[in-house]
């Protein structure tokens, strides 16, 4: 488990950079939403841990054939997580906030994810199901679902400025949906191709997304 320590640490020392920056770049902003918003993640493990070890139970977790591999990837691992962090940032962090932007959303979509993969690390490594190319998805889970955290959140701050708050939220966490589900087969299936496909294309689009919420958030000011 020593040996894995750095693997542990790599969610929780994102999440200090970004609140030291933000502290720096903001000096009077909420720092403390930040704090909460990692905080949801943490707790939003739990739905996620007990629709996993229900399908260990249901022995859909597994290598053992295409259609469960789909059901497990798809569903009860990508579904379960983005909604596990679409629901906080949606009707908790947002709600508390007076200026909502594409990039506000953004934020506190990948600060939410990194206290839920903080957790979610120890406990793949001591319970999770090892199918699969299990050491990339030990070190790439952090650094992966925050990518996929910048589709969520965009989309999510885009409806508060269009007034489209249900079609556009629906799009972001339908899109991280599908984006994550590729990403947990491409591992469960052990297809090393499509993971650094899907690792370049997912990075590509999350920097276009992020460039484009810094745009939509100039327009504003």
């Amino acid at each position: 488990m020593m040996e894995q320590l750095p693997g542990y640490l790599i969610s929780p020392a994102i999440f200090m950079a970004i609140y030291l920056f933000h502290k720096y770049r903001h000096p009077k902003s909420n720092h403390m939403l930040l704090v909460q918003a990692f905080f949801w993640g943490v707790w939003m493990i739990i739905p996620v841990i007990l629709i996993d070890q229900a399908a260990h139970y249901l022995m859909i977790d597994g290598a053992r054939s295409i259609r469960r591999m789909i059901a497990y990837s798809f569903v009860f691992v990508a579904f379960v997580y983005q909604i596990s962090v679409f629901l906080p940032l949606r009707f908790s962090v947002l709600r508390k906030m007076r200026h909502k932007t594409p990039s506000t959303g953004i934020l506190y979509a990948v600060v939410i994810t990194l206290g839920l993969t903080s957790i979610y690390a120890i406990y793949y490594s001591l319970l999770g199901n090892k199918s699969g190319l299990s050491e990339h998805f030990f070190w790439s889970m952090g650094p992966v679902s925050m990518a996929i955290a910048v589709i969520t959140g965009f989309f999510t701050g885009l409806g508060d400025i269009r007034k489209n708050q249900f079609i556009d939220s629906m799009t972001g966490l339908g899109a991280a949906t599908v984006f994550l589900g590729i990403y947990r087969f491409s591992l469960l299936s052990s297809d090393v191709l499509l993971f650094w496909m899907f690792v370049t294309v997912t990075v590509f689009i999350s920097f276009i997304l992020f460039r484009k919420s810094l745009q939509k958030t100039a327009e504003q000011h």
